[in-house]
């Protein structure tokens, strides 16, 4: 099978380059690799001085094949609090059960978030702080891929495990939009290997049914100061239907459900004649049928409201949340393509031909 090229990257060593530095077959650069004991130490110190001078990165799927070891995967999740991350890891952790492999769970920023240390995911910047970066240092030292959600931080993550197959998972569309592109439109910037969440597509079926049932007056409830790319889609929606838009029409609040029940009574008392509102999650947009409840406001007779990521959660409230919803099923299958593909050898560690495209689909309950 012919390989992928990524022409951005520079060439990877192979065992081939190792053996033929060091003198030795390639049989002997995997036994030597491996920690067999029928190779010499002195044959061992070479294999392993050349390989590290070739900056050399083993196929951990032959090593498995050799060693009877299992494939260890990592999943890096932003805040296990948000039922979103436990739905993606069961669906992760049960398609990795039928390749055999095994998965660690690490939630970096939860409870720090809980105590306020540090800023809400969608406010972060480009570093992560230095006990996130041990704490991930570690996990790829225990794992043999990794799958990554942490806020913003796709590339502080990808630098994190840059030894290491990684495959991040976001909005890296509306990511790359808001960090620049090439000009001349060919490439973004940000090429990790990854799975885009098509959410913008989503984002515009929620404000087509709110049109569809006569809705007009839409407000957005975000979850940061700085506007997300799923609140851009917002305005360039209402832009592109002519419906207003004014700073008012604009909320945001922390991403929990105290969060969106704060940022509903603050949207309402600054849009009274708000009649629809589009909220930056599930998590979110729970608080906000709370808030509009305590307000007096009826949902969707005044008011409708709609979530984005699909949980099953939202088939648990009343009024039942209309939401755009993601297959994370279809999440978990694409990361362990890419990461076995990046495991084998036969794609590449980042580029274009890593990139996979997950759409959603608009569930209308009964809140809109």
């Amino acid at each position: 099978m012919t390989r992928p090229r990524d022409d951005h990257a520079p060439a990877r060593a192979t065992i081939i380059d190792v053996a033929r530095v060091a003198g030795v077959s390639r049989q002997t650069v995997t036994r030597a690799l491996n920690g067999m004991r029928d190779v010499s130490d002195a044959t061992r110190q070479r294999v392993v001085e050349v390989a590290a001078s070739l900056n050399y990165r083993p196929n951990r799927a032959a090593q498995h094949l050799v060693s009877g070891r299992t494939t260890t995967l990592g999943l890096v999740v932003d805040d296990l609090r948000n039922p979103y991350y436990p739905e993606l890891a069961a669906a992760l952790v049960q398609q990795a059960a039928e390749r055999g492999w095994t998965v660690l769970v690490a939630e970096v920023g939860g409870a720090a978030n809980a105590s306020g240390d540090r800023p809400a995911a969608a406010d972060r910047g480009p570093d992560l702080p230095a006990a996130e970066r041990a704490q991930l240092a570690e996990l790829a030292r225990q794992v043999d891929a990794v799958v990554g959600r942490n806020g913003a931080d796709h590339g502080a993550l990808q630098g994190a495990f840059a030894t290491i197959p990684f495959v991040s998972l976001g909005d890296h569309r509306s990511d790359e939009s808001e960090a620049g592109a090439d000009p001349s439109g060919s490439e973004p910037a940000l090429q990790v290997a990854g799975v885009d969440i098509d959410f913008e597509d989503g984002i515009r079926q929620a404000l087509a049914h709110f049109i569809a049932t006569g809705r007009r007056s839409i407000a957005m409830i975000d979850a940061s100061a700085e506007p997300s790319g799923r609140r851009l889609a917002y305005r360039a929606f209402l832009e592109e239907h002519g419906l207003p838009w004014s700073e008012a029409s604009e909320t945001w609040a922390e991403d929990t459900h105290q969060g969106g029940v704060s940022a509903a009574l603050r949207c309402r008392a600054a849009m009274p004649d708000v009649d629809a509102v589009l909220v930056f999650n599930d998590v979110m947009a729970v608080g906000v049928l709370k808030g509009l409840a305590r307000a007096g406001v009826g949902v969707p007779e005044d008011v409708a409201v709609i979530g984005i990521d699909g949980l099953d959660l939202g088939r648990f409230v009343t009024p039942e949340l209309t939401s755009v919803a993601v297959d994370k099923g279809d999440i978990a299958r694409h990361s362990l393509e890419l990461l076995d593909g990046m495991m084998s050898g036969t794609l590449p560690l980042s580029g274009p031909s890593v990139r996979r495209s997950v759409g959603v689909s608009l569930v209308v309950r009964e809140s809109a």
